[in-house]
């Protein structure tokens, strides 16, 4: 038992200790990286829980070591460039603070602070959040949030001369830069699976989420406010070609058109078997005529939601803003206003907004798709075929089997078949099994637990699918040549990296995305009957497959096969006048 005279010694002690403590003081950047850490620890038990369900720490101990350095890189590195003379006090106590809040509302209830949480958060009413404010969040707000935040504002902060400040931030960037690319570099292949396969684990990063839904939210806000009123109308000056005049001077009596426009999925054109892919794996194309395939295609973008919108765009991929795109009219929206019935058939995950004000119709579920195993497939998107091309323009269309094997003249008529594909990673998904054709296969999501070349395998394979898919497209078709002018264009949205440098998947800067997710293929199925009048020279056409083209050829080669003309798209090269 002590003394009176040490408890006094020992509480005089004490507060020397703390007014050594918080008299002395700190340089900035050490006081960083230890909130920085302090935010890893304390407020990311949800985080981790969410990691370890996926990656047992067993089995990755090194790969959970180095989500855990990313993730301190990334605090750090959003720290410093929060953090400044003026700044840092106000803001190391704010993230404090918010991390104590977020991270327990994680913790306990699982909760993710995205956009529509923070708008359901300034929803919320008095009562609401009363019924929140337990003592348990009390505590856990008081324990991990005031009482740090008090220790901070205490902290003195170690002036420095502006040049030597400037230096160690430099310094303490490049450190940042360096941790966080030592923590991605060795485990590349298992990123992009986590990424792309565990989105969901990485909105658990507090105060990260919280803080980028913040900045996010403001974004759309002002968006909101700048966004027009109506459409901006593109191609006002479209107009019908009006039919070629006979030898005797009279009007050729001209067929309507129909086009089928398969928009492709995750498809790179170096595994086409029809553009010299060791492997054939367009065995039934590569047995049809007609059959023009261009061998350097570049797409828009490396992912779906950015390629298929700029696709039908006016802009052309220099110009396309993604942000803009959904308040500006497509070409299928001009090939509407003259008259073409547009029919958008989707088995992937939506149009993106490109078909919102055409005819759109869901086949990912039984309820519309005919061809559903362990997923709906891409063919049961031929359905009711007849019908579809014989309807009214304003009757809603449905999914039936095809009972009128006679085609019926009708108007022009685009249909798009938005394919599943070969999304990944589970390639081995995309395809039925009867289709296996190269093996072994890997039959995981985590692709960098497979052998490359079983990944290669069941990425060729959902490739054979395709083939049958667009064969089955052609022959749909052939019954139709009589009545109508017909063509398939087929035209993958992007491309997909195999593991090549240890890159998987897709969706990389376009600036630095390897050739593999931006060099798509293009096939182009033509019949002669299309060609009396002489439009398109389909020798010319053959001999420049070779010739660079890209997907801003999409919107001038829809408009020239309807016979639309607008200034929008003068002179613009088409896949059927390359230039």
């Amino acid at each position: 038992m002590l003394t009176p005279q040490a408890r006094s010694d020992a509480t005089l002690q004490s507060h020397a200790v703390m007014s050594q403590l918080f008299n002395t003081p700190i340089n900035q950047h050490y006081l960083m990286a230890l909130v920085a850490l302090y935010l890893t620890l304390s407020a990311n038990i949800g985080f981790f829980k969410q990691v370890l369900s996926v990656y047992p720490i067993a089995d990755n101990p090194g790969f959970i070591l180095s989500i855990a350095g990313l993730l301190f890189g990334l605090l750090w590195l959003l720290l410093q460039l929060l953090c400044y003379r003026f700044t840092i006090k106000g803001v190391l106590v704010f993230m404090v603070l918010v991390a104590a809040v977020c991270g327990y509302f994680t913790n306990a209830y699982g909760t993710i602070f995205d956009t529509n949480m923070l708008v359901n958060s300034l929803e919320t009413d008095h009562a609401e959040a009363r019924d929140l404010l337990s003592l348990g969040f009390l505590a856990h707000l008081v324990l991990l949030g005031v009482l740090p935040a008090f220790f901070i504002a205490k902290l003195p902060i170690k002036r420095l001369p502006l040049k030597r400040a400037v230096l160690q931030k430099l310094l303490s960037l490049l450190l940042i830069f360096v941790l966080i690319a030592g923590c991605l570099l060795p485990f590349g292949d298992q990123y992009a699976s986590f990424f792309r396969q565990h989105k969901q684990v990485r909105y658990y990063a507090n105060p990260l989420t919280p803080i980028y839904s913040t900045f996010k939210l403001g974004a759309d806000l002002v968006a909101a406010a700048r966004r027009p009123d109506s459409l901006i109308e593109h191609a006002t000056d479209a107009k019908r070609s009006v039919p070629a005049m006979s030898a005797n001077a009279s009007p050729l009596v001209a067929k309507p058109k129909l086009l089928v426009f398969v928009v492709g999925e995750t498809v790179r054109a170096d595994h086409i078997g029809l553009n010299g892919y060791a492997r054939n794996t367009t065995p039934l194309l590569a047995k049809l005529p007609d059959v023009y395939s261009f061998k350097d295609v570049t797409s828009c973008g490396t992912s779906t939601a950015y390629s298929v919108p700029c696709m039908f765009s006016y802009a052309g991929r220099e110009n396309y803003d993604m942000q803009e795109a959904s308040y500006h009219e497509n070409v299928l929206d001009t090939l509407h206003k003259q008259g073409v019935k547009v029919i958008w058939r989707d088995n992937n995950s939506s149009s993106k907004g490109v078909a919102d004000r055409v005819i759109f119709e869901d086949f990912k579920t039984a309820a519309t798709n005919p061809v559903c195993d362990e997923e709906c497939r891409d063919i049961g998107m031929l359905t009711g075929f007849d019908k579809l091309v014989t309807a009214p323009d304003s009757a809603t269309t449905t999914a039936q089997p095809q009972v009128d094997a006679t085609p019926k003249q009708g108007q022009d008529t685009l249909i798009v078949l938005h394919q599943m594909g070969n999304h990944g990673p589970a390639y081995y998904k995309r395809y039925p099994k009867e289709f296996e054709v190269f093996k072994p296969v890997c039959t995981s999501s985590e692709l960098s637990k497979c052998d490359r070349q079983a990944v290669i395998n069941g990425f060729d394979n959902a490739l054979v699918y395709t083939d049958y898919f667009l064969n089955a497209v052609i022959d749909t078709l052939k019954p139709y040549t009589a009545n109508y002018d017909v063509a398939m264009l087929y035209v993958s949205d992007h491309g997909e990296s195999l593991g090549e440098n240890n890159i998987y998947l897709h969706g990389l800067p376009y600036k630095i995305a390897p050739q593999a997710q931006k060099q798509v293929p293009a096939i182009l199925w033509l019949p002669p009957s299309n060609q009396t009048a002489g439009a398109i020279d389909a020798q010319k056409m053959s001999s420049q497959l070779n010739t660079p083209v890209s997907h801003d050829y999409i919107t001038p080669t829809l408009l020239e096969f309807f016979g639309i003309t607008t200034s929008e798209v003068a002179n613009k090269p088409t896949f059927f006048h390359p230039m």
